[in-house]
């Protein structure tokens, strides 16, 4: 009997942490948005110890899938071998959203609370808070079309999330929008990223202003207003500004 999708476990042999920081879990966004082009995929989380994926993936679609990860792995994780420890048939249209929901749900299931922010997981891609390209988006609502902005809010702890402007945390919601762990150096993706953290903010700062919170010369800051940024660029920008204002980070000692 033909399955649905599979929902799919993945974990390193030596059971070590998947993505041990905001730079990794970037990283792995960006595999996802490649493979997202190739695989039907609906989403995934990376959670402490392991990978959780879902697709609309036959047999041979799961193993073509875990073949292309194991070959991206190999710039995270080398010599380190990846296991497909699970592959779950989903039969039915009932099985796809129960999965969709606990692959998202995945911090909450272990009581991970590393990532509050979501960087490792389709949840900012599907709210269009990373600009990657991702195809998941179009490809929940085809498929999925019960699920609601709100639905994918619960996941970030936010009722509702409007873009906005907060200076002090331009930076770092740029550099998650983008999925970059700095804006240096200047490659091409990383110009874009610059351009959209002063277009993001110059409207309201000007460019003293912006110069002044990013820390850039006034002629830079000019010369960034004029690149072309694509609008939904500048809107996961200032949408990332508003979840960091919503979500103030919590103190990392184990207190």
């Amino acid at each position: 009997m033909p399955v649905l999708a599979h929902h799919l476990v993945f974990r390193l042999q030596d059971d070590r942490v998947f993505a041990p920081s905001p730079a990794t879990r970037r990283r792995f966004a960006h595999i996802f948005a490649r493979l997202g082009g190739d695989f039907p995929l609906l989403a995934w989380r990376v959670v402490d110890t392991h990978l959780h994926v879902l697709g609309l993936f036959d047999g041979a679609e799961v193993d073509e899938f875990a073949r292309r990860l194991r070959i991206h792995l190999t710039t995270l994780h080398a010599g380190i071998p990846l296991l497909l420890s699970r592959r779950i048939p989903v039969q039915n249209q009932w099985h796809l959203a129960e999965a969709f929901g606990y692959v998202l749900r995945q911090d909450q299931h272990h009581g991970v609370g590393s990532d509050p922010l979501q960087e490792g997981s389709a949840v900012l891609d599907l709210l269009g808070m990373r600009v990657l390209r991702s195809p998941l988006a179009a490809r929940v609502r085809e498929h999925l079309p019960r699920v609601r902005r709100e639905h994918l809010l619960e996941h970030l702890g936010v009722p509702l999330l409007e873009a906005c402007l907060v200076p002090e945390h331009l930076y770092e919601a740029t550099t998650a929008a983008f999925a970059v762990p700095t804006l240096e150096p200047r490659t091409v993706a990383v110009v874009t990223a610059r351009a959209a953290a002063v277009q993001a903010a110059h409207a309201e700062l000007g460019t003293a202003g912006v110069a002044g919170v990013l820390l850039l010369a006034s002629r830079t800051v000019r010369r960034l207003a004029s690149v072309d940024v694509a609008p939904e660029a500048l809107r996961a920008v200032r949408l990332q500004m508003a979840l960091r204002a919503a979500r103030p980070a919590l103190p990392e000692a184990f207190v």
